[in-house]
C-alpha cells in the first residue's frame, strides 16, 4: 500500500510517497480504506521533530475516515461500515488500523470529507468546555481565537449546550 512518510524532522520537503507493508489487525480492532485524513498543527509540530522524538520511518497522521475492510472478531464493526479513528501509526495511508475504542461510526448524513476534519479537534473542544471548563448551560463563555479548527467546534459545542 501507498503511504506518506518521513525520514527525518524538517518541513515538508521530508515527506514522500513510499510503498509499505499493510498494518495487520487483532481481535479489537479495524483495517480502514481511507477515505480521507487531516493535517492537525500537531502533527506539523510532530514533522518539524518539535513535539518530541519519532522513529523512522514516520507516518503522520491523528485522524482518518473511511470504510472497514477488515474487522477483528471483538471490534464491533463489520466490513463496510464507514467510520472515523484515531488509527494506530498515522493516518497519511491507503490503509490504517484502529483500536475499537478509538473508533466511530460516521452517520450517512455526513461525508467523509466532513468527518475527517472532525476527531482531533471536536474532542479537544469538547474535554476544554466540558471537562476542564465544566461550563454549564447557564454560563456565558468567549472563545478566543474562534477561527481555528478547536476554536470553530468549542462555538459549535457551547451553542448547542
Amino acid at each position: 500500500m501507498k503511504a506518506v512518510i518521513q525520514n527525518e524532522f524538517g518541513d515538508s520537503s521530508v515527506l514522500r510517497l513510499a510503498d509499505v507493508e499493510t498494518p495487520k489487525i487483532s481481535e479489537e480492532e479495524v483495517l480502514i480504506k481511507t477515505a480521507f485524513t487531516s493535517v492537525n498543527y500537531a502533527d506539523i509540530k510532530s514533522r518539524k521533530g518539535s513535539k518530541g522524538k519519532g522513529s523512522f520511518p514516520l507516518t503522520l497522521g491523528l485522524d482518518a475516515a473511511g470504510t472497514v475492510v477488515e474487522a477483528g472478531e471483538s471490534s464491533g464493526y463489520a466490513a463496510g461500515d464507514r467510520v472515523i479513528a484515531f488509527p494506530i501509526g498515522g493516518s497519511y495511508a491507503e490503509y490504517v488500523k484502529a483500536h475499537k475504542k478509538l473508533t466511530f461510526k460516521i452517520p450517512e448524513s455526513l461525508s467523509f470529507e466532513q468527518a475527517a476534519a472532525m476527531p482531533t479537534v471536536s474532542i479537544l473542544s469538547y474535554i476544554l468546555l466540558h471537562d476542564i471548563g465544566q461550563v454549564k448551560k447557564s454560563d456565558t463563555i468567549v472563545v478566543h481565537s474562534g477561527g481555528g479548527g478547536v476554536g470553530l467546534h468549542a462555538r459549535s459545542i457551547s451553542e448547542a449546550c
